[in-house]
Formats: structure tokens, C-alpha cells, sequence
């Protein structure tokens, strides 16, 4: 969604892509909005269609017409290793994402944070403990210095073995992630789901949490504003989304 398939109003063009939707669908086309943020803040852009399916926090939560496809949660014990992991690097401040909201602990985590991760996660809380929240736990969103995310990622990474796996997404943002689970991962599911396979897919993506996805598919496109990574992995280039990208890309597959 960011920087891929919304402007950075943070909006898109809803008459076009209505029109452009009810074409894919004439054609037996789906549209799979994949992302790192929360489903709820997903849905908020698509209120008026629950046809869509949505794959969020970067493919720990899968929802088709609504209904939970496949949610992928951490046990309890490694959520607590690595919640001491990230207060002893002390580098990060951090939100505990899960399947009913995003919490935040008291404390440990600037206002400022807070209002910023609430652009992502529409339904955020403050707790006393993050490792004893009343949820099922997806994933770690971190923030850290902007420019120093990969350094930051590679220690956690050192830090926490084979517990969970650092996703970086720019802009200083790193989720930690069950192991296996990404955004290519969930597509995987999908494909199984609809008797597809990978290569009868197309994807955009602007970010490092985009390259598995772009490299699974038939054809996948990066942002003229993607980074360097994100580029070599994609087969092709469309324009920004400050461009619609997305939406001019799709209009030429479809004649429109």
C-alpha cells in the first residue's frame, strides 16, 4: 500500500480503480492487497467491497471475503525472548502486533510513536506488558534510526537465532516475523487455495518486505520510487506511485 499503491497523500484514484476492478473481475482476475499493516487500517480503504482478499502484517494474517484464511502467531516463550532481546539493544521502540489490535507499552515507547504507529495500525492500545497481552501475537513492528535499520536487523538477527526473522521495510520500520511467513508465503497459500500457481501472478512493491513476493511471481513490477533491492528483483519497472503506477500498469494489461 505505501509508496507502492498509494500516493504520498496517502489516498488513490477510487473511480479508477472501480472501474478498473470490475474489469479484472469480468476477466476472473482477483486483487490481493498485501502489506505490513494492519487489516484494519486495510479494510478502512475498501469499506464499501468484501470481495477483496488482504494480506497483512506482512503475511501473518490472510482474509478472504472477511474470513481468517491462515494466521500465523508466536508461541509465547519466543515472544518473550525477544521482547528482552529488543529492551536490552535498546536501539528500538516497539508495538506488539496481533490479531485484534496493536499494543504499545507504557514506558518503554515515546508518544510520538504511538501517533505514528496509529497511521498503520488503526486499533492500537497502551498496555503494562507487552509480553502479557490478552491477543494472539503476528509480529514485532520496530522503529530505529532511519539508516540504521539493516545494522539494527542483523543484530537482532544474531541475537535471536532462528526465533524470529528481522523484515525491513525502510524508513527506519523492521518487523520481527515468524519464520517462513511473508508476504510470498501468503500468496503461496492463496495460489494453493485457488488452483493457481505463482506464475499466473503479477505484484508491485516498492520496499525490502516486497523482493520475496516480486521473485515469486509470473511477472512483478517495481516502483519507479523502490529501492535499489526492490528493482533488481522485480522483472520490470512502472512508474511511481505518486504516479498511480499501479493503476496505469493494470489499465494497460486490461486494454482499458
Amino acid at each position: 500500500m505505501d509508496g507502492t499503491f498509494l500516493d504520498d497523500q496517502g489516498d488513490y484514484d477510487r473511480v479508477r480503480f472501480a472501474r478498473l476492478l470490475r474489469t479484472m473481475r469480468e476477466a476472473g482476475c482477483r486483487f490481493v492487497i498485501a502489506s505490513g499493516n494492519q487489516y484494519y487500517q486495510l479494510r478502512s480503504f475498501f469499506e464499501d467491497d468484501w470481495e477483496l482478499t488482504y494480506v497483512a502484517e506482512n503475511g501473518a494474517l490472510t482474509i478472504e471475503n472477511g474470513e481468517v484464511v491462515s494466521c500465523v502467531a508466536m508461541e509465547a516463550e519466543i515472544l518473550a525472548r525477544a521482547w528482552q532481546v529488543i529492551q536490552d539493544d535498546g536501539r528500538a521502540e516497539a508495538a506488539l502486533c496481533g490479531r485484534r489490535c496493536c499494543h504499545v507499552q507504557r514506558g518503554t515507547a515515546s508518544e510520538r510513536f504511538f501517533r505514528t504507529m496509529s497511521r498503520y495500525f488503526t486499533r492500537i492500545e497502551w498496555v503494562d506488558d507487552l509480553a502479557d497481552v490478552d491477543d494472539t501475537p503476528l509480529k514485532f513492528s520496530l522503529s530505529v534510526e532511519n539508516g540504521s535499520e539493516g545494522e539494527v536487523a542483523g543484530e537482532l538477527s544474531d541475537a535471536l537465532g532462528s526465533a524470529l526473522v528481522p523484515v525491513v521495510s525502510g524508513n527506519g520500520s523492521i518487523d520481527l516475523m515468524v519464520p517462513g511467513c511473508t508476504k510470498a508465503s501468503a500468496l503461496r497459500l492463496l495460489c494453493r487455495r485457488w488452483g493457481l500457481s505463482a506464475s499466473d501472478c503479477i505484484a508491485f512493491g516498492d520496499s525490502e518486505n516486497d523482493v520475496e513476493m516480486l521473485r515469486e511471481v509470473g511477472w512483478g513490477y517495481a516502483m519507479e520510487n523502490a529501492s535499489a533491492r526492490t528493482k533488481e528483483a522485480a522483472n520490470s519497472i512502472c512508474p511511481s506511485n505518486q504516479e498511480s503506477g499501479v493503476l496505469v500498469t493494470l489499465e494497460s494489461i486490461f486494454g482499458l
